[in-house]
């Protein structure tokens, strides 16, 4: 059945673009590693299973079958030279970033002081990069995923640290549209499995807000970030009064 054999393709190229193994899926599923890699060869799987594992990933299970748009063909996660390409000029930078969530070629002219020669030669760097298409008019087509992933310890993942998220966090937030919540605890393996099942789904949900809110003028958006992070953590405050 082709169609069920692309379906575990695009599963398997889903696994492997986060850097996750069978035995991570083991772990998702509550089953061992062997049967995981058995479900895997004879390509015979539940839909409430290939669902769980779509939850493990942060997609949909549309994007597994081609079902849901053109986005579901998309690239999901840059390699290292592209990715380099793109932290090599801050200005090539500016403009993949506002590219990729939908700026358009007059807007970016408009709002930054681009000219029209620079910016064309940018977009052409980024169509040769093979992350969009520079259509007639200077109209774009991209070809990355709107739930882009970056790659672990790239360089787009540094240049954020570096450059981004100490300034983020430089707020009070207690201003309009400002939040902000720290919680630790200390948790079951189970509710913490559950934790991250609630910061993928909403994951999702504000990247389906973000594509249905681009059908509106940049004058009726304003720009929002989301920081969305969990880990195993401890004060460092406490560790030269622990009982060695």
């Amino acid at each position: 059945m082709p169609q069920v054999h692309a379906l575990f393709n695009n599963l398997k190229n889903e696994l492997k673009a986060r850097g996750l193994t069978y035995k991570d899926v083991a772990e998702h599923l509550d089953l061992t590693e062997a049967s995981v890699k058995r479900l895997f060869s004879t390509e015979d799987m539940s839909l409430r299973r290939l669902d769980s594992i779509c939850e493990l990933l942060t997609i949909d299970l549309a994007d597994l079958t081609g079902t849901n748009d053109s986005d579901s063909r998309a690239i999901r996660q840059l390699s290292e030279a592209q990715e380099l390409e793109i932290v090599s000029d801050e200005r090539m930078l500016a403009v993949s970033f506002l590219v990729f969530n939908g700026w358009t070629f007059d807007e970016l002219l408009k709002y930054f002081d681009f000219t029209e020669p620079e910016l064309i030669r940018m977009l052409a760097r980024l169509d040769r990069l093979k992350m969009m298409e520079l259509l007639p008019k200077n109209r774009i087509k991209l070809r990355v995923a709107s739930n882009l992933i970056w790659r672990k310890n790239g360089p787009i993942q540094k240049f954020f640290v570096d450059h981004f998220q100490t300034p983020f966090m430089q707020s009070q937030f207690n201003h309009e549209n400002e939040f902000l919540r720290f919680l630790s605890g200390m948790y079951s393996p189970l509710s913490c499995s559950i934790i991250m099942r609630k910061l993928q789904e909403l994951a999702r949900e504000v990247d389906q807000l973000n594509q249905e809110d681009r059908n509106l003028s940049l004058e009726e958006r304003i720009p929002f970030g989301i920081l969305l992070a969990t880990r195993p953590w401890h004060a460092k405050f406490f560790d030269k009064m622990r009982r060695h």
